[in-house]
């Protein structure tokens, strides 16, 4: 993260807030029942059935057999003795589909079921500020929600300044947290704080907020902002205090917590995000990065807002997800880090530019503490409020990651290589290459999530 955006800027986004037994046919009847009790409301064409006569029926019999039936004929195939047939009023397509079953002179009857094109589906939200959201249309969001949008069952641990994730009063302190207003249905999981030693990782910053938002802010629900991975759970781990910092213990404490975290039987925390770094590097922290990437978990990380061409720790980790940031216009950000350890780029904004010329500057927007507030020690008003940074970026991968894993996808590698090998190559990169500029490029997990032959589903 940089520093928030302009005061006045922000402000405006303040508040822009379901009979008869057949003689014979059991078989058959059977299966059409079957066939009738399993299909999904809407998968025929209503009024219609398809009936195939056996072959050397007369036409009288088939006048008789469709009178029987309630239906009359509609249209005759043109090479099978085969007709579409309407179902005459009072009479439903299961119960036409029944009479004709039993009939001798019938080989089949079905519903006119329908199919529909294999077109990619989109899903456009309905929130209200999800205009502003320039961020995912640059990941191609809406294309991603018409294949994936999250499964509670597959969580992203953040570890941050904690999360406004609950209403709770600190019993020491006196301090009021509040609940942020556009969580809706979002699922959390019971979390820590590292900083103060209990069980309740409330965010006594912002900047935690903003990031868990970017993941799993509550969606289509008509009010607020969107989230990546909005059927996803969040597990709040605090580990950065008031001023946004924290330590190699503190973090490392998260890794392992969020790893070992086991939930009827089965562990759901698939990602971690670490919208954090340091110019340093620790063995304890590697050491917990490593017993986490060995169960599975995909480990994510911010690279750094100094513009330098090295990625700070523990992105630089190899087995750790590197993250810089593109502005609006998908080129990297001034700010983000570069280096040879760097794995993706995503949307981490500018604040100081509008290039989509919406009137708002381009920062990641999302719910969040209000710093106007927070300063007077208060941790109960919110605002859509825009950041930029490596910070920004980093949850938009770790978001992906998680849509991998709720799309079936159970190898920690298939899901960084499935990333890597769909990611929007930028500033010249090969097309099955990177550089150290924008790594893999892009992250586009819409195209990440068919799988492309890699790991989806449990193996055999």
């Amino acid at each position: 993260m940089r520093t928030p955006f302009a005061a006045a800027a922000v402000l405006a986004l303040v508040s822009i807030f379901s009979h008869a037994r057949p003689a014979q046919g059991q078989d058959v009847l059977r299966a059409v029942r079957a066939a009738r009790d399993a299909a999904p409301a809407g998968a025929w064409r209503e009024g219609q059935v398809i009936v195939a006569f056996r072959p050397a029926t007369e036409a009288r019999d088939v006048d008789r057999a469709l009178g029987l039936a309630g239906t009359r004929e509609e249209r005759r195939s043109r090479s099978a003795p085969r007709y579409l047939v309407s179902v005459e009023p009072g009479t439903s397509v299961p119960e036409a589909v029944l009479r004709l079953a039993r009939m001798p002179e019938v080989a089949y009857a079905e519903p006119n079921g329908l199919v529909r094109q294999t077109q990619g589906t989109t899903f456009r939200p309905d929130d209200h500020f999800y205009r502003y959201q320039w961020n995912f249309t640059q990941v191609n969001a809406e294309r991603t929600w018409g294949i994936q949008k999250g499964k509670a069952s597959v969580a992203v641990a953040v570890l941050d300044s904690g999360v406004a994730y609950e209403d709770y009063t600190d019993p020491k302190t006196r301090q009021v947290f509040l609940k942020a207003p556009d969580w809706g249905d979002t699922k959390f999981l019971p979390g820590w704080d590292f900083v103060n030693g209990d069980a309740h990782p409330n965010d006594d910053e912002y900047h935690g907020t903003h990031v868990a938002s970017t993941i799993a802010e509550a969606t289509n629900n008509g009010t607020g902002m969107a989230g990546l991975a909005f059927g996803c759970s969040i597990m709040p781990l605090k580990v950065l205090d008031q001023h946004g910092e924290g330590t190699f213990f503190d973090v490392a404490e998260g890794i392992d917590y969020a790893t070992e975290y086991t939930e009827g039987g089965t562990h759901p925390v698939k990602v971690i995000n670490l919208s954090l770094g340091s110019e340093g590097v620790s063995q304890t922290v590697k050491a917990a990065v490593d017993r986490a990437i060995a169960a599975g978990v995909v480990i994510v990380a911010a690279a750094g807002n100094t513009g330098k061409n090295v990625v700070e720790f523990p992105a630089n980790l190899p087995n750790v997800l590197a993250v810089g940031a593109t502005d609006e216009r998908k080129e990297r950000a001034f700010y983000s880090n570069t280096g040879a350890d760097l794995d993706f780029v995503a949307p981490g904004g500018n604040c100081d530019r509008d290039d989509d010329a919406d009137g708002v500057s381009d920062c990641v927007f999302q719910q969040m503490p209000d710093p106007d507030f927070i300063v007077q020690g208060r941790h109960d008003q919110f605002c859509y409020c825009g950041l930029d940074g490596t910070s920004m970026a980093t949850p938009h991968v770790a978001a992906a990651a998680a849509l991998l894993f709720s799309q079936g996808f159970t190898d920690g590698a298939a899901v960084r290589a499935a990333l890597e090998q769909t990611a929007e190559r930028l500033g010249g990169a090969p097309a099955n290459g990177r550089n150290d500029t924008y790594g893999f490029g892009l992250i586009q997990p819409a195209s990440a999530l068919p799988g492309l032959g890699l790991d989806v589903g449990p193996k055999p």
